[in-house]
């Protein structure tokens, strides 16, 4: 008869309790798979030469030269005042007369002012146009002449219009 081999003891068995806790190895494994793996990374493409970041940046003369870019702005000509005069002309005649004979008609006063304010911001960039025009013939000598005059007959209609919003104002006396 065969002889029988001696029972071996087996382990205990582990409580699946006991995998699930988080122990120093899976926080060590954790932080070098976040933080360590992705800076080695960055070193060693940085070593050999690679842009990490995507494209190599500018240098401080390159940098200083495109903000100098921006902000360029070429010098205005004569058409593109004139264009500019046209929209002040139809923003000023038109839209802002229309608002103001809107409010004019209101008896309502929150009405009135409603429409005055819509008035008052059309005239606004009205009168910065207007001023880029006379900023840019003070520089500009070739700028025609009627070009400037024109300019400052609209800007003095633009601010007549304004005084009259404001003497019209229905809560004039509260603010």
């Amino acid at each position: 008869m065969a002889k029988r081999s001696p029972l071996r003891s087996r382990p205990a068995p582990t409580s699946a309790a006991e995998n699930d806790e988080l122990d120093f190895g899976d926080l060590t494994l954790g932080l070098v798979a976040a933080v360590v793996l992705p800076v080695m990374v960055a070193l060693i493409l940085g070593l050999i030469g690679m842009p990490v970041g995507g494209s190599e940046g500018l240098n401080a003369e390159q940098a200083e030269l495109m903000r100098a870019t921006d902000r360029y702005v070429p010098p205005m000509t004569p058409e593109e005042a004139r264009i500019i005069l046209d929209h002040v002309q139809y923003s000023v005649d038109d839209r802002a007369a229309e608002y103001i004979r809107r409010s004019r008609d209101c008896d309502d006063n929150t009405e009135k002012n409603f429409w005055q304010e819509i008035a008052k911001g059309v005239l606004g960039p009205a009168e910065a146009d207007l001023q880029r025009i006379l900023d840019e013939s003070g520089r500009n000598l070739a700028m025609p002449v009627e070009i400037k005059d024109a300019a400052q007959k609209w800007l003095t209609k633009v601010d007549t219009l304004r005084f009259q919003l404001d003497q019209e104002d229905p809560f004039r006396q509260s603010r």
